[in-house]
């Protein structure tokens, strides 16, 4: 466990809880939250895997002040994460689960200073740096795309259901997020529009900003990988079509020569059954014929 005072900057009081909550910021594991004395305006947050559901953003107000959690999806090999919060009186307590903010703490104290003495700008600035990396991880997503893209061209398309299914889940996990992260930030700045100032507001609009270009560019990775996708489809397609015409080809040629043999398996007594020269004659007509069919399709481009 760690505690801060918010200030100029974010001072550390060490892992200690305060005499006395005032500006404090408490950042806890959840087996640590039981051994701290929280004030009595200071509610733990809701930490339970049941307690949301599905949601990967939530918050929730009374008048004891807000709690809120915030679940970020798994992408690439990186697992789920997640931490909750209360926020009461100028003081924050954070269950950090997965040290979700442990990490950010280090980005958000080499910010440019902006006045950030209170919680609320301590928020806005943690919200922010959840998403700073965020632009990068979806160029990477849309490299994965293109990748596909090309060897769906090359013909090269061993595993390609597989590789893209991951790919459209891990899309449409990130744009969930995002439209829960939007709901999220535009709920906090509303709920909370008294404890924000106005520098602090003006970050949470400029993150409200960046979720919702995001969320933009989900939704057209989204529609790319739909369209490889179709181009997958093409190609499975032109390939039957290929697979039908060879087969149509060798129909064709095979039909007079089944013709030939059909009228001479019959049981009659043909006068061409007794002439010497017959059975090559048949034979030269049979040879005669598959040579027309194939160069005729060979002119017509059909192999």
């Amino acid at each position: 466990m760690q505690f801060y005072e918010f200030g100029d900057a974010l001072r550390p009081l060490g892992e200690k809880a305060p005499e006395k909550w005032e500006n404090v910021l408490a950042l806890l594991e959840p087996s640590e939250l039981s051994a701290v004395t929280l004030p009595d305006t200071l509610t733990p947050p809701l930490t339970s895997d049941s307690v949301y559901g599905s949601q990967l953003c939530a918050l929730l107000t009374d008048q004891n002040g807000i709690t809120g959690h915030i679940r970020i999806p798994a992408r690439g090999s990186q697992a789920a994460r997640r931490f909750a919060f209360s926020w009461s009186q100028g003081n924050v307590l954070i269950v950090d689960h997965d040290r979700v903010v442990a990490n950010c703490l280090d980005a958000i104290r080499a910010m440019r200073p902006h006045n950030a003495d209170g919680a609320d700008n301590f928020l806005a600035d943690l919200l922010l740096t959840l998403v700073r990396d965020d632009l990068t991880a979806l160029e990477q997503l849309e490299e994965r795309i293109t990748n596909l893209e090309q060897e769906v061209l090359a013909d090269n398309t061993d595993r390609f259901i597989h590789r893209m299914s991951a790919i459209r889940k891990e899309v449409s996990r990130a744009d969930r997020f995002y439209a829960q992260l939007a709901d999220f930030g535009a709920s906090l700045l509303e709920e909370a529009d008294d404890l924000f100032d106005k520098r602090s507001t003006r970050r949470m609009n400029y993150f409200l900003r960046r979720v919702e270009a995001l969320k933009n560019e989900t939704e057209r990775l989204r529609e790319y990988a739909m369209q490889v996708s179709g181009e997958y489809q093409s190609q499975v397609d032109i390939a039957q079509n290929r697979v039908m015409q060879l087969l149509t080809i060798v129909t064709t040629i095979f039909l007079p020569l089944s013709l030939i043999v059909g009228w001479y398996g019959m049981n009659f007594d043909m006068p061409e059954l007794s002439w010497e020269y017959g059975y090559p004659v048949v034979i030269v007509l049979a040879v005669v014929i598959v040579a027309v069919l194939i160069r005729y399709f060979k002119r017509k481009k059909w192999f």
